[in-house]
C-alpha cells in the first residue's frame, strides 16, 4: 500500500465550506501520479510521453463518508483490488487528522496505447510493482 498527503486548499472547497466533490475526484489521480513515482518507481510524465501509455479511468465509485475542510492535511493510501490483463482496479482511503475516514473510493484503469486509445496489455515490470500493493477487495465490493 501506498501513502501520500493532500493539503486542502481554498480554492477546494465550495460554498459550504466542505471540499467540492470533483476536487475529492482530482485528489485521487493526484495520488494515482504519486503512487507512480512514489511506489513505482517511474514518474508518471514518463509513462506518458517516453512509453505513449496512459491509464485513463474506465469506472469510478466514490463514498463521501465525513466532510473535509479549507486546511486540513488528509492522507491518502492507495492499493490495488484487482490486476486483470490490461485493467487493474484502485482502492483510495482519505483520512483526516485524527485517523478519522473521509471519503473511500474504487476506480478502475485501463492500459492504453495514447496515441490508438486501444488497450494494451499492462507491462510485465508494472504488473510486478501493482503486485506489490495488492489487498483483498473490501467487503461488499
Amino acid at each position: 500500500m501506498f501513502e501520500t498527503t493532500i493539503k486542502v486548499r481554498f480554492s477546494d472547497v465550495d460554498r459550504a465550506g466542505i471540499a467540492y466533490y470533483p476536487r475529492v475526484v482530482h485528489w485521487l489521480h493526484v495520488a494515482f501520479e504519486e503512487f507512480w513515482e512514489g511506489f513505482v518507481g517511474v514518474p508518471y510524465v514518463t509513462v506518458l510521453e517516453r512509453e505513449n501509455l496512459g491509464f485513463p479511468a474506465v469506472d469510478l465509485k466514490v463514498e463521501f463518508v465525513k466532510p473535509t475542510r479549507f486546511g486540513e492535511l488528509l492522507r491518502l493510501t492507495v492499493a490495488l483490488e484487482e490486476i486483470g490483463n490490461s485493467s487493474s482496479r484502485f482502492r483510495y482511503e482519505l483520512f483526516g487528522a485524527q485517523g478519522d475516514l473521509r471519503a473511500r473510493a474504487r476506480v478502475t484503469v485501463v492500459c492504453v496505447a495514447l496515441d490508438t486509445l486501444k488497450p494494451q496489455p499492462l507491462p510485465e515490470r508494472y504488473r510486478v510493482r501493482f503486485a506489490a500493493a495488492l489487498v483483498a477487495p473490501a467487503r461488499g465490493s
